[in-house]
């Protein structure tokens, strides 16, 4: 299945806009910077294609005209939505798709920084479970929206597929696991609907000896499918060993040999789909795999976070449906990814598409420019917003990093291999890094005008962006790796907030805002702080709550670095009021980041950087610490 062309006449920022796929490639990679339009693109598509599935039922509308064309199995279809109605290829006034060949299923994974998209998967979700008939699913899902909540249940079911399967050799490579147990626990709960099915038994509850009340009254396929997962239970029992009235709960040893064995010849994606019409009727509650890390410790899926299974949850996804037609949208897949993997996850994402998704058309967003740096070139399309629509344009790699990095780094292949890393094993000293390229050159010029001619005594450097930042401390292995080194992560005192407040603390060293709030991390030679805050009224109050605590929140905390250099002749050049909601207003940098710190900071005087003294003075007194 491959995208040929989409057409949307307006959503949100997106005007008369047309995207033309060039076929060459199963990947396609969107870059921009927040706001450009990207994520605006990935919820229109879910818009048409949710449209265009439930065309015929009650309450299908969609906000916009729009016209697609895909190629699959062979056919080219071209179908149009417009003025409200329905055009297929050249047949006029269509009421529904009829024989048009249509993907079999629209994978949406999402991070959770896209609540809009996060909010289309759930609604159609809603609508879907509506239709479930009982507890037996009638249709299969054709949009699945895997986040967080699938991580236990994409890896269990690749986990007990046979040891020559490669997607389960991928996943142990990568996951550093040994082996995994004799059985995988299966947890079901009570269902929403338990009450029907089993009044329309005539039975109050589950009966043990009444196989009709077993699984609350689940029937169909469902009670088909479970019955093939108890068959799998190694030693005898009854349906009193597996169930407890109490709990009114199933916890069931599925013998993962025993399951090979049953499933053999299965599809991956009919297993999953299985599983997964268990999770949509509220069954499914928990499913446990034990493991041996390649460590010797024992574990088991819930060890590892969220940022561990970045790829490994891409890798699951397509090697689940690489044997059906499928559009699989990636939005923002490497925001928590582990900094080391970062700049191999395109790479990674190429050979599985390479390997196994033939059938799919794999489109994907981000705005790192770490990921990008290991892409292949002539897949980027580079989303910019010109203040009244949106432009896309082909973009190089060499280009779209340039973009996402504000213009200031010159890339090229060779540089590419260049990586945090290589930075801090060509150094010694402690390094403060910053979130950004221009933090990185405003830190360094309030230096030279506090401590004029005096040598600084660590080393500035920016970590991309602060997703990035925030990934690089909250992995042990940067303590490993360059032990007792002495590191800071410098946040702005805006959404970073919620970086810095998510990094674990081994203990609070500075509690005063003004001085910036700073604490000492697991690793005792790593730091991290915000932005100091200050003494200004207008600013104060858009980072701290009238007893002088921060709100608590990074939607509710306004203060970039920019902004420390606020005053109020600068409004209307540099900066300018924001209204907001409930009469109040914030003061934002609308300025251009770049010539803001190469040619406005460099200009003022030694007093316009003292917010900066005590971040300093706190950074001198902890490398004499950690000597």
């Amino acid at each position: 299945m491959r995208l040929k062309s989409v057409f949307i006449s307006q959503y949100k920022n997106l005007k008369d806009f047309t995207l033309n796929f060039d076929g060459m490639s199963f990947i396609d990679v969107f870059v921009g910077k927040n706001g450009s339009g990207k994520s605006n693109l990935f919820e229109a598509l879910i818009e048409i294609f949710r449209h265009l599935d439930q065309l015929g039922r009650a309450g299908n509308d969609i906000a916009f005209d729009y016209r697609l064309s895909y190629e699959i199995e062979g056919q080219d279809p071209e179908i149009e939505w417009k003025a409200g109605k329905l055009r297929i290829n050249k047949d006029e006034d269509r009421k529904t798709l009829g024989q048009t060949p249509f993907p079999d299923n629209v994978l949406i994974y999402y991070s959770g920084h896209n609540t809009t998209v996060s909010g289309l998967v759930a609604e159609y979700e809603t609508k879907f479970r509506g239709r479930i008939k009982g507890a037996n699913p009638d249709e299969s899902r054709r949009f699945i929206g895997i986040g967080s909540d699938y991580k236990q249940l994409l890896l269990a079911v690749l986990l007990i597929q046979p040891a020559e399967n490669t997607a389960r050799q991928f996943i142990f490579d990568k996951l550093g696991i040994a082996s995994v147990g004799l059985d995988m626990q299966l947890t079901l709960r009570r269902p929403a609907f338990a009450t029907s099915a089993l009044k329309a038994l005539e039975m109050d509850g589950i009966e043990n000896f009444d196989p009709r009340t077993h699984y609350w009254g689940a029937d169909g396929i469902t009670r088909d499918f479970l019955n093939n997962l108890v068959s799998c239970i190694k030693s005898e029992f009854n349906h009193g060993n597996v169930y407890s009235i109490g709990e009114d709960e199933y916890k069931i040893p599925i013998n993962i040999e025993l399951f090979q064995q049953r499933f053999a010849g299965w599809p991956l994606s009919d297993i999953f789909r299985q599983f997964d019409n268990l999770k949509i009727l509220g069954m499914l509650s928990d499913t446990t795999v034990p493991l041996i890390l390649t460590s010797g410790l024992d574990a088991s899926i819930a060890h590892f976070s969220d940022g561990q299974f970045q790829s490994v949850y891409i890798y699951s996804i397509v090697e689940l449906f690489k044997d059906r037609n499928c559009l699989i949208l990636l939005d923002e897949p490497d925001a928590f990814l582990h900094p080391e993997w970062q700049f191999d996850f395109l790479r990674q994402v190429f050979d599985i598409t390479d390997a196994a998704a033939k059938a799919s058309h794999v489109l994907m967003s981000s705005h790192s420019a770490s990921t990008i740096s290991c892409t292949n070139e002539g897949v980027i399309s580079l989303f910019e917003f010109d203040g009244t629509a949106v432009v896309l344009t082909k973009a190089t790699k060499a280009d779209a990093i340039r973009f996402l990095s504000a213009g200031l780094i010159a890339f090229s292949e060779g540089e590419a291999r260049l990586s945090i890393n290589q930075v801090l094993k060509s150094t010694t000293c402690p390094v403060l890094f910053t979130e950004g390229i221009t933090d990185e050159m405003i830190v360094e010029t309030a230096w030279s005008k506090l401590n004029p001619g005096k040598e600084c005594g660590f080393i500035v450097q920016n970590a991309f962006d602060r997703i990035f930042l925030r990934n690089l401390f909250s992995r042990e292995e940067l303590g490993v790796n360059f032990p007792g080194r002495t590191m800071f992560a410098l946040f702005d005192f805006d959404e970073a907030f919620d970086d810095w407040n998510g990094l674990k603390k081994s203990c609070e060293l500075e509690t005063d805002p003004r001085k910036g709030l700073s604490k000492q991390l697991k690793c005792n030679s790593h730091f991290a702080m915000l932005l100091p805050v200050p003494d200004v009224e207008v600013l104060t109050r858009q980072v701290l709550d009238p007893t002088g605590k921060p709100w608590g929140k990074g939607s509710d905390s306004h203060l970039s670095i920019e902004l420390l250099f606020f005053r109020e002749e600068l409004l209307g050049t540099w900066f300018q009021k924001k209204a907001t909601s409930g009469g109040g207003e914030l003061i934002e940098f609308v300025g251009d980041k770049v010539e803001f710190a190469k040619t406005f900071v460099p200009q003022l005087n030694y007093e316009s950087f003292e917010p900066f003294r005590p971040l300093f003075e706190f950074i001198e007194s902890q490398c004499e610490v950690t000597v």
